[in-house]
């Protein structure tokens, strides 16, 4: 399923626009089939071929949102309910927002575009860590599959790998099926009979109407929130950003219409970039 010249394409640009040493994963997903179209492993995958884009398991940051604003739409809230995003401390757990930005009393749509630590944090005390950790589950975020209980994870502390993070945002854009990733299309034998033949069996995680809210949040992320670098004139795109501490991790994953890539950078090593 891999198309041969968006390959050769993100190589090349992973090869040419970086500095050396900072390593990159990029994975393109075909949402409504889960056909992978474009996996880049590492900048130099002749040299190391150790696959970035499948077995790093790095801090998810905050592309992981989505999860707590999704379980929220499923509890009744819509994006123009408010929650206050003040410094907040949770007994001695006091996280802090992206540049010290403090929005006050803020819609979902809000805080999701400028990337509030504190909102999600907050959904996910009012709802319980366990229903986040289900959903994640669903979404089929369950690296070691016992995500831990504890409210650092509603922001993405915990780790996984890009593959697991690019698929379950093509459960948003594909409007709420969770199809399993895979390379292989079909199988032909020497005389071209098929041999074996990709099904797509796909399973409904979430309704429709939750898909189209995400996908709202997302495309208000591009337009005019931490993720407007990703913006294309004339185009509807979907994404998020993630950045862990000292930006060790940087992450996007976005949309458009049925296609979802993810993007991560860093070093090897777990250096500040």
């Amino acid at each position: 399923s891999i198309e041969k010249d968006w390959q050769d394409k993100a190589q090349k640009l992973s090869k040419d626009l970086l500095p050396e040493g900072i390593e990159l994963a990029l994975m393109s997903i075909e949402s409504n089939t889960g056909l992978i179209k474009t996996m880049i492993s590492g900048r130099y995958p002749e040299y190391n071929q150790f696959n970035r884009a499948t077995s790093a398991i790095r801090p998810l940051s905050s592309t992981f949102k989505i999860i707590p604003y999704c379980l929220a739409f499923i509890e009744g809230k819509s994006p123009l309910d408010t929650y206050d995003d003040s410094p907040t401390c949770w007994e001695d757990y006091c996280p802090k927002n992206f540049s010290n930005f403090y929005q006050g009393n803020s819609t979902l749509i809000e805080s999701f575009k400028n990337s509030s630590n504190i909102v999600p944090i907050k959904i996910s005390y009012e709802f319980g860590l366990k229903k986040i950790i289900n959903l994640a589950n669903l979404f089929g975020i369950e690296y070691n599959k016992d995500l831990s209980p504890y409210l650092p994870v509603a922001i993405g502390a915990y780790g996984d790998s890009l593959l697991n993070i690019t698929k379950a945002y093509t459960i948003i854009n594909n409007e709420g099926e969770f199809i399993k990733p895979s390379v292989i299309r079909k199988i032909k034998s020497k005389k071209g009979k098929i041999i074996w033949e990709n099904k797509f069996q796909s399973k409904k995680i979430i309704d429709k109407e939750i898909a189209n809210k995400l996908n709202y949040l997302l495309e208000k992320s591009v337009e005019g929130g931490t993720s407007i670098g990703a913006s294309i004139n004339g185009r509807r795109i979907f994404g998020k950003t993630g950045t862990s501490d000292l930006n060790k991790d940087l992450w996007f994953i976005g949309s458009i219409k049925n296609l979802t890539t993810g993007i991560w950078i860093g070093f090897d090593d777990n250096r500040a970039t």
